[in-house]
């Protein structure tokens, strides 16, 4: 509570530049946060969606509407969605790209809100830089007029490193930030890229095994009856 009216006289005499730093300090911690809980969801997700696709058949439709509808809450509904839709498809290009687009179409959701950080990032140090600049015209106004006060000279220049100080403190939260969320954008991508290369290479699979099975197969039928009539002439004979 002691702090706010000391906040207020500062915010007043830098025209408020440190009112503006504080506020984009409170963006990018609420950025943070709600990027941290999103990136966590997503991971347990990733975790789950790892242990549960292996013991899916990808041949049958139902078990992969159940697996979609299992994990729609999460950033890979999209691309389950995709998958199921795609597994129809005769081509494994074909089944590529059209679960590409619904990788496209989820990656807006992976790099959300991350623009206001970087926006911190760039502003914070100039604004902080302004109010210093703000700060430091007020002490050369002093020092020009006629008997200075030693305490507003000093004051003019706390106040230009206070801002100074509130610049580099957003700046630094937000590239600590927008680092760590960068490598978790590109480690979820890497995540959907692996869910549809495992998925696409499952069912491809599956659909040349069967033909193959069924070829084999028929050899084997087709050998027997020649087995039988080979006999049949040779006890004949």
């Amino acid at each position: 509570m002691d702090s706010i009216p000391r906040f207020i006289p500062l915010s007043e005499q830098s025209l408020g530049i440190i009112s503006v730093l504080a506020l984009m300090l409170a963006i990018v911690i609420a950025a943070a946060i709600e990027r941290t809980v999103f990136f966590r969801r997503a991971g347990w997700a990733a975790r789950m969606l790892e242990r549960t696709l292996p013991t899916v058949d990808m041949r049958q439709d139902a078990l992969l509407r159940q697996l979609t509808a299992r994990f729609r809450a999460s950033v890979f509904a999209d691309t389950l969605q995709a998958i199921a839709e795609a597994s129809h498809l005769q081509s494994a290009d074909d089944m590529d790209r059209y679960i590409d687009e619904a990788i496209v179409r989820t990656l807006p959701r992976l790099d959300k809100h991350l623009w206001l950080l970087d926006a911190a990032v760039t502003l914070g140090p100039l604004i902080g830089l302004l109010g210093a600049i703000i700060g430091m015209t007020e002490s050369f106004n002093v020092l020009s007029a006629a008997g200075p006060n030693v305490q507003a000279v000093t004051g003019g220049v706390g106040h230009a490193l206070i801002a100074t100080g509130c610049g580099l403190a957003v700046a630094i939260v937000g590239v600590a930030a927008n680092a760590y969320f960068i490598k978790r954008v590109r480690a979820c991508t890497l995540q959907l890229d692996l869910l549809k290369l495992t998925s696409v290479k499952r069912i491809c699979l599956v659909k040349r095994q069967a033909p193959e099975s069924a070829v084999h197969d028929s050899h084997a039928s087709a050998m027997v009856p020649l087995k039988r009539v080979s006999n049949g002439t040779t006890n004949g004979a």
